[in-house]
Protein backbone atom coordinates (compact mmCIF):
# COMPACT_ATOMS: atom_id res chain seq x y z
CA UNK A 1 0.00 0.00 0.00
CA UNK A 2 1.33 3.41 -0.95
CA UNK A 3 2.03 5.76 1.91
CA UNK A 4 1.61 9.48 2.04
CA UNK A 5 -2.16 9.61 2.48
CA UNK A 6 -3.71 12.46 4.47
CA UNK A 7 -6.86 12.38 6.59
CA UNK A 8 -8.85 15.12 8.25
CA UNK A 9 -10.57 13.87 11.42
CA UNK A 10 -13.20 16.02 13.15
CA UNK A 11 -14.70 15.21 16.56
CA UNK A 12 -16.37 17.20 19.31
CA UNK A 13 -17.01 16.58 23.00
CA UNK A 14 -15.09 14.23 25.30
CA UNK A 15 -16.55 10.95 24.02
CA UNK A 16 -15.94 11.90 20.38
CA UNK A 17 -12.35 12.83 21.22
CA UNK A 18 -11.87 9.43 22.87
CA UNK A 19 -13.31 7.42 19.97
CA UNK A 20 -11.52 9.49 17.32
CA UNK A 21 -8.20 9.08 19.17
CA UNK A 22 -8.58 5.32 19.17
CA UNK A 23 -9.37 5.43 15.45
CA UNK A 24 -6.32 7.62 14.79
CA UNK A 25 -4.07 5.08 16.51
CA UNK A 26 -5.51 2.25 14.43
CA UNK A 27 -5.06 4.26 11.22
CA UNK A 28 -1.43 4.98 12.07
CA UNK A 29 -0.84 1.33 12.94
CA UNK A 30 -2.13 0.31 9.51
CA UNK A 31 -0.33 3.12 7.66
CA UNK A 32 2.51 4.63 9.71
CA UNK A 33 3.17 7.38 7.14
CA UNK A 34 -0.36 8.72 7.33
CA UNK A 35 -0.86 12.44 8.05
CA UNK A 36 -3.86 13.22 10.30
CA UNK A 37 -5.09 16.73 11.10
CA UNK A 38 -8.39 18.02 12.36
CA UNK A 39 -10.45 19.16 15.33
CA UNK A 40 -10.50 17.33 18.65
CA UNK A 41 -9.30 17.26 22.21
CA UNK A 42 -6.35 16.08 24.30
CA UNK A 43 -6.75 12.38 23.48
CA UNK A 44 -6.63 13.01 19.72
CA UNK A 45 -3.61 15.26 20.20
CA UNK A 46 -1.86 12.54 22.22
CA UNK A 47 -2.67 10.03 19.45
CA UNK A 48 -0.77 12.13 16.90
CA UNK A 49 -3.48 14.30 15.36
CA UNK A 50 -2.44 17.85 14.45
CA UNK A 51 -5.24 19.99 15.94
CA UNK A 52 -6.46 23.08 14.10
CA UNK A 53 -9.14 23.88 16.71
CA UNK A 54 -9.95 22.33 20.07
CA UNK A 55 -13.22 20.55 20.72
CA UNK A 56 -13.28 21.80 24.33
CA UNK A 57 -13.95 25.28 22.94
CA UNK A 58 -16.91 24.03 20.89
CA UNK A 59 -18.72 21.71 23.33
CA UNK A 60 -22.35 22.67 23.87
CA UNK A 61 -25.51 21.32 25.47
CA UNK A 62 -28.74 22.63 24.02
CA UNK A 63 -29.83 25.53 21.88
CA UNK A 64 -29.46 28.21 24.54
CA UNK A 65 -25.69 27.62 24.84
CA UNK A 66 -24.89 28.27 21.18
CA UNK A 67 -25.04 32.09 21.15
CA UNK A 68 -22.19 32.81 23.62
CA UNK A 69 -19.84 30.57 21.59
CA UNK A 70 -21.10 31.41 18.12
CA UNK A 71 -18.05 33.46 17.11
CA UNK A 72 -15.66 30.65 18.12
CA UNK A 73 -17.76 27.99 16.37
CA UNK A 74 -18.06 29.94 13.12
CA UNK A 75 -14.34 30.70 13.21
CA UNK A 76 -13.53 26.99 13.56
CA UNK A 77 -15.83 26.13 10.64
CA UNK A 78 -14.23 28.77 8.41
CA UNK A 79 -10.75 27.61 9.40
CA UNK A 80 -11.58 23.98 8.60
CA UNK A 81 -13.06 24.89 5.21
CA UNK A 82 -9.85 26.76 4.32
CA UNK A 83 -7.79 23.78 5.49
CA UNK A 84 -9.79 21.37 3.32
CA UNK A 85 -9.45 23.59 0.27
CA UNK A 86 -5.71 24.06 0.78
CA UNK A 87 -4.72 20.48 1.65
CA UNK A 88 -7.36 18.42 -0.22
CA UNK A 89 -7.05 15.34 2.05
CA UNK A 90 -7.65 11.82 0.73
CA UNK A 91 -10.46 11.34 3.25
CA UNK A 92 -12.52 13.40 5.69
CA UNK A 93 -13.74 11.45 8.73
CA UNK A 94 -16.52 13.02 10.79
CA UNK A 95 -17.30 11.70 14.28
CA UNK A 96 -20.86 12.43 15.51
CA UNK A 97 -21.17 16.19 16.43
CA UNK A 98 -23.81 16.84 13.74
CA UNK A 99 -24.55 20.57 13.87
CA UNK A 100 -20.86 21.26 13.31
CA UNK A 101 -19.91 18.26 11.19
CA UNK A 102 -22.76 18.58 8.70
CA UNK A 103 -21.31 21.92 7.64
CA UNK A 104 -17.83 20.43 7.30
CA UNK A 105 -19.17 17.42 5.41
CA UNK A 106 -21.09 19.53 2.90
CA UNK A 107 -18.05 21.72 2.31
CA UNK A 108 -15.86 18.65 1.79
CA UNK A 109 -18.34 17.12 -0.66
CA UNK A 110 -18.52 20.39 -2.62
CA UNK A 111 -14.72 20.19 -2.99
CA UNK A 112 -15.02 16.64 -4.35
CA UNK A 113 -13.54 15.04 -1.20
CA UNK A 114 -14.58 11.64 0.15
CA UNK A 115 -16.46 11.71 3.47
CA UNK A 116 -16.70 8.85 5.96
CA UNK A 117 -19.11 9.46 8.85
CA UNK A 118 -18.23 7.42 11.93
CA UNK A 119 -20.73 7.23 14.81
CA UNK A 120 -23.93 8.47 13.26
CA UNK A 121 -25.70 11.43 14.77
CA UNK A 122 -28.89 10.27 16.46
CA UNK A 123 -31.10 11.23 13.53
CA UNK A 124 -33.28 8.21 14.32
CA UNK A 125 -34.16 9.88 17.65
CA UNK A 126 -34.98 13.29 16.25
CA UNK A 127 -35.01 15.00 12.88
CA UNK A 128 -35.07 11.76 10.83
CA UNK A 129 -35.15 13.82 7.61
CA UNK A 130 -31.48 14.58 8.26
CA UNK A 131 -30.73 11.01 7.18
CA UNK A 132 -31.41 12.10 3.58
CA UNK A 133 -29.21 15.16 4.11
CA UNK A 134 -26.38 12.85 5.17
CA UNK A 135 -26.79 10.80 2.01
CA UNK A 136 -26.13 13.93 -0.04
CA UNK A 137 -22.56 14.39 1.23
CA UNK A 138 -21.47 11.13 2.98
CA UNK A 139 -19.73 8.42 0.90
CA UNK A 140 -19.90 5.76 3.66
CA UNK A 141 -21.47 5.62 7.14
CA UNK A 142 -20.03 3.47 9.95
CA UNK A 143 -22.72 2.83 12.60
CA UNK A 144 -22.11 1.69 16.18
CA UNK A 145 -25.63 0.58 17.17
CA UNK A 146 -27.30 -2.55 15.77
CA UNK A 147 -30.64 -0.94 14.91
CA UNK A 148 -29.16 1.88 12.82
CA UNK A 149 -28.61 0.11 9.45
CA UNK A 150 -32.31 -0.75 9.23
CA UNK A 151 -33.26 2.87 9.95
CA UNK A 152 -30.99 4.19 7.20
CA UNK A 153 -32.13 1.51 4.77
CA UNK A 154 -35.66 2.94 5.11
CA UNK A 155 -34.81 6.65 5.41
CA UNK A 156 -31.70 6.97 3.21
CA UNK A 157 -31.56 3.83 1.02
CA UNK A 158 -28.78 5.19 -1.23
CA UNK A 159 -26.35 5.67 1.66
CA UNK A 160 -23.94 2.71 2.14
CA UNK A 161 -24.03 1.78 5.84
CA UNK A 162 -21.91 -0.66 7.87
CA UNK A 163 -22.47 -1.75 11.47
CA UNK A 164 -18.96 -1.85 12.96
CA UNK A 165 -19.76 -2.47 16.66
CA UNK A 166 -19.25 -0.02 19.48
CA UNK A 167 -15.78 1.40 20.27
CA UNK A 168 -16.42 1.26 24.03
CA UNK A 169 -15.94 -2.50 23.65
CA UNK A 170 -12.37 -1.82 22.49
CA UNK A 171 -11.44 -0.65 25.97
CA UNK A 172 -9.88 -3.69 27.68
CA UNK A 173 -11.03 -4.92 31.07
CA UNK A 174 -8.92 -3.30 33.73
CA UNK A 175 -7.45 -4.33 37.05
CA UNK A 176 -7.16 -1.25 39.24
CA UNK A 177 -3.83 -0.56 40.91
CA UNK A 178 -5.40 1.46 43.70
CA UNK A 179 -8.64 0.75 45.53
CA UNK A 180 -11.18 3.54 45.73
CA UNK A 181 -10.66 5.65 48.89
CA UNK A 182 -13.81 4.34 50.57
CA UNK A 183 -14.41 2.28 53.71
CA UNK A 184 -13.64 -1.41 53.19
CA UNK A 185 -16.69 -3.54 52.41
CA UNK A 186 -18.74 -0.38 51.79
CA UNK A 187 -21.94 -0.73 49.76
CA UNK A 188 -21.18 1.80 47.02
CA UNK A 189 -23.52 4.02 45.04
CA UNK A 190 -21.95 6.03 42.20
CA UNK A 191 -23.13 9.57 41.49
CA UNK A 192 -22.40 10.70 37.92
CA UNK A 193 -23.91 14.14 37.24
CA UNK A 194 -22.30 14.60 33.80
CA UNK A 195 -19.13 16.08 32.35
CA UNK A 196 -20.17 19.66 31.59
CA UNK A 197 -20.76 22.41 34.11
CA UNK A 198 -24.25 23.04 32.70
CA UNK A 199 -25.18 19.44 33.53
CA UNK A 200 -23.44 19.42 36.89
CA UNK A 201 -25.12 22.64 38.03
CA UNK A 202 -28.54 21.04 37.53
CA UNK A 203 -27.89 17.42 38.40
CA UNK A 204 -25.30 17.40 41.22
CA UNK A 205 -27.68 19.01 43.78
CA UNK A 206 -30.45 16.60 42.68
CA UNK A 207 -28.26 13.51 43.05
CA UNK A 208 -26.87 14.65 46.39
CA UNK A 209 -30.37 15.20 47.79
CA UNK A 210 -31.39 11.77 46.51
CA UNK A 211 -28.27 10.38 48.23
CA UNK A 212 -29.35 11.92 51.55
CA UNK A 213 -32.76 10.29 51.14
CA UNK A 214 -31.13 6.92 50.42
CA UNK A 215 -28.86 7.24 53.42
CA UNK A 216 -31.82 7.73 55.72
CA UNK A 217 -33.26 4.44 54.44
CA UNK A 218 -29.94 2.56 54.27
CA UNK A 219 -27.36 4.15 56.63
CA UNK A 220 -24.61 1.79 55.45
CA UNK A 221 -24.46 3.23 51.94
CA UNK A 222 -21.36 5.12 50.80
CA UNK A 223 -21.45 7.47 47.80
CA UNK A 224 -18.70 8.11 45.25
CA UNK A 225 -18.72 10.96 42.73
CA UNK A 226 -16.04 10.68 40.02
CA UNK A 227 -15.24 14.02 38.40
CA UNK A 228 -14.97 13.98 34.61
CA UNK A 229 -11.45 14.49 33.18
CA UNK A 230 -10.48 18.14 33.23
CA UNK A 231 -12.84 19.08 36.06
CA UNK A 232 -11.48 20.21 39.42
CA UNK A 233 -13.24 19.94 42.74
CA UNK A 234 -13.27 23.72 43.18
CA UNK A 235 -15.34 24.01 39.98
CA UNK A 236 -18.10 21.78 41.34
CA UNK A 237 -17.79 22.93 44.97
CA UNK A 238 -20.60 25.53 44.62
CA UNK A 239 -23.03 22.69 43.84
CA UNK A 240 -21.95 20.44 46.72
CA UNK A 241 -23.65 22.22 49.61
CA UNK A 242 -25.14 20.05 52.33
CA UNK A 243 -23.50 16.87 51.07
CA UNK A 244 -24.51 13.56 52.66
CA UNK A 245 -22.31 11.83 55.17
CA UNK A 246 -20.23 9.19 53.47
CA UNK A 247 -19.47 10.99 50.19
CA UNK A 248 -16.12 10.55 48.45
CA UNK A 249 -15.18 12.69 45.44
CA UNK A 250 -12.46 11.32 43.17
CA UNK A 251 -10.74 12.72 40.08
CA UNK A 252 -11.57 10.54 37.09
CA UNK A 253 -11.90 6.81 37.85
CA UNK A 254 -15.48 6.70 36.53
CA UNK A 255 -14.96 3.22 35.06
CA UNK A 256 -13.71 1.93 38.39
CA UNK A 257 -16.71 3.43 40.17
CA UNK A 258 -19.07 1.91 37.61
CA UNK A 259 -17.55 -1.54 38.02
CA UNK A 260 -17.39 -1.51 41.82
CA UNK A 261 -20.66 0.23 42.69
CA UNK A 262 -23.83 -1.70 43.44
CA UNK A 263 -25.92 1.07 41.87
CA UNK A 264 -25.38 4.21 39.77
CA UNK A 265 -27.33 7.47 39.61
CA UNK A 266 -26.25 8.76 36.21
CA UNK A 267 -26.89 11.64 33.81
CA UNK A 268 -28.32 10.71 30.45
CA UNK A 269 -25.60 10.34 27.81
CA UNK A 270 -22.63 8.12 27.00
CA UNK A 271 -22.25 7.20 30.68
CA UNK A 272 -25.47 5.15 30.52
CA UNK A 273 -23.89 2.88 27.92
CA UNK A 274 -20.68 2.63 29.95
CA UNK A 275 -22.79 1.67 32.96
CA UNK A 276 -24.54 -1.00 30.90
CA UNK A 277 -21.20 -2.46 29.77
CA UNK A 278 -20.13 -2.55 33.42
CA UNK A 279 -23.33 -4.49 34.14
CA UNK A 280 -24.36 -2.13 36.96
CA UNK A 281 -28.06 -1.29 37.55
CA UNK A 282 -28.64 2.44 37.15
CA UNK A 283 -31.19 5.22 37.48
CA UNK A 284 -30.96 7.73 34.60
CA UNK A 285 -31.73 11.40 35.14
CA UNK A 286 -32.08 14.22 32.64
CA UNK A 287 -32.77 17.85 33.39
CA UNK A 288 -32.10 20.88 31.25
CA UNK A 289 -33.30 24.45 30.81
CA UNK A 290 -37.01 24.93 30.10
CA UNK A 291 -36.40 26.20 26.55
CA UNK A 292 -33.99 23.38 25.67
CA UNK A 293 -36.44 20.85 27.06
CA UNK A 294 -39.40 22.21 25.06
CA UNK A 295 -37.34 22.05 21.86
CA UNK A 296 -36.09 18.53 22.58
CA UNK A 297 -39.53 17.22 23.53
CA UNK A 298 -40.99 18.48 20.26
CA UNK A 299 -38.29 16.73 18.23
CA UNK A 300 -37.59 13.40 19.96
CA UNK A 301 -39.18 10.45 18.16
CA UNK A 302 -38.05 7.53 20.32
CA UNK A 303 -39.56 5.93 23.41
CA UNK A 304 -36.44 6.08 25.60
CA UNK A 305 -33.52 8.47 26.07
CA UNK A 306 -31.04 6.00 27.62
CA UNK A 307 -29.19 4.04 24.95
CA UNK A 308 -29.28 0.69 26.84
CA UNK A 309 -33.09 0.94 26.93
CA UNK A 310 -33.23 1.69 23.19
CA UNK A 311 -31.00 -1.27 22.38
CA UNK A 312 -32.93 -3.60 24.69
CA UNK A 313 -36.32 -2.34 23.50
CA UNK A 314 -37.50 -2.06 27.11
CA UNK A 315 -36.76 -0.03 30.22
CA UNK A 316 -33.81 -1.63 31.98
CA UNK A 317 -32.71 1.67 33.50
CA UNK A 318 -35.55 3.78 34.93
CA UNK A 319 -35.57 7.23 33.31
CA UNK A 320 -36.54 10.33 35.28
CA UNK A 321 -36.80 13.30 32.96
CA UNK A 322 -37.21 17.02 33.71
CA UNK A 323 -40.17 17.39 36.13
CA UNK A 324 -40.04 13.69 37.01
CA UNK A 325 -36.39 14.04 38.09
CA UNK A 326 -37.02 14.76 41.78
CA UNK A 327 -34.86 13.55 44.67
CA UNK A 328 -37.79 11.54 46.05
CA UNK A 329 -38.42 9.67 42.78
CA UNK A 330 -34.72 9.04 42.22
CA UNK A 331 -34.50 7.70 45.77
CA UNK A 332 -37.53 5.41 45.30
CA UNK A 333 -36.21 3.88 42.06
CA UNK A 334 -32.75 3.47 43.58
CA UNK A 335 -34.13 1.69 46.64
CA UNK A 336 -36.08 -0.69 44.43
CA UNK A 337 -32.95 -1.59 42.44
CA UNK A 338 -30.98 -2.10 45.66
CA UNK A 339 -33.57 -4.13 47.56
CA UNK A 340 -35.68 -6.02 44.98
CA UNK A 341 -33.37 -8.92 44.14
CA UNK A 342 -35.55 -10.33 41.36
CA UNK A 343 -35.65 -6.92 39.66
CA UNK A 344 -31.87 -6.56 40.01
CA UNK A 345 -31.33 -9.94 38.39
CA UNK A 346 -33.65 -9.08 35.49
CA UNK A 347 -31.83 -5.79 34.94
CA UNK A 348 -28.36 -7.37 35.10
CA UNK A 349 -29.43 -10.07 32.62
CA UNK A 350 -30.85 -7.39 30.33
CA UNK A 351 -27.61 -5.40 30.46
CA UNK A 352 -25.73 -8.55 29.47
CA UNK A 353 -28.00 -8.84 26.41
CA UNK A 354 -27.27 -5.21 25.51
CA UNK A 355 -23.54 -5.91 25.57
CA UNK A 356 -23.97 -8.93 23.28
CA UNK A 357 -25.98 -6.87 20.76
CA UNK A 358 -23.19 -4.29 20.47
CA UNK A 359 -20.85 -6.75 18.76
CA UNK A 360 -17.37 -7.75 19.83
CA UNK A 361 -14.25 -5.61 20.24
CA UNK A 362 -12.51 -4.23 17.16
CA UNK A 363 -14.77 -1.37 16.04
CA UNK A 364 -11.87 1.08 15.76
CA UNK A 365 -9.80 -1.33 13.65
CA UNK A 366 -12.78 -2.09 11.38
CA UNK A 367 -13.37 1.63 10.75
CA UNK A 368 -9.66 2.18 10.09
CA UNK A 369 -9.68 -0.61 7.51
CA UNK A 370 -12.78 0.88 5.88
CA UNK A 371 -11.07 4.28 5.78
CA UNK A 372 -7.98 2.88 4.07
CA UNK A 373 -10.16 1.06 1.53
CA UNK A 374 -11.92 4.34 0.73
CA UNK A 375 -8.59 6.12 0.23
CA UNK A 376 -7.43 3.38 -2.15
CA UNK A 377 -10.63 3.44 -4.23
Amino acid sequence: MAGGHSVVLVAGEASGDQHAARLARELLALEPGLSISGIGGPKMEAAGVELLSRSEDLALVGVAEVLPKLKVILGAIRGMKRHLKRTRPDLVILVDFPDFNFRIGKAAHKLGLKVLYYISPQVWAWRPKRARQMASFVRRLACVFPFEPEFFEVNAPRLPVSFVGHPLLDIPAQQWDEPLPVPPEAELVGLLPGSRMSEISRLAPLLLEAARCLQQKRPGLHFVMPLAPGLKREQVEPFLNDTPRGLTIVAGRARQVMQEAKLLLVASGTATLQAALAGTPSVVVYKTGAFNYLVARSLIKVEYIAMPNLIAGRELMPELIQGEATPQKVCAEALSLLEDESRRERVIQGLSEVRAKLGGPGASRRVAQLALEMMEE
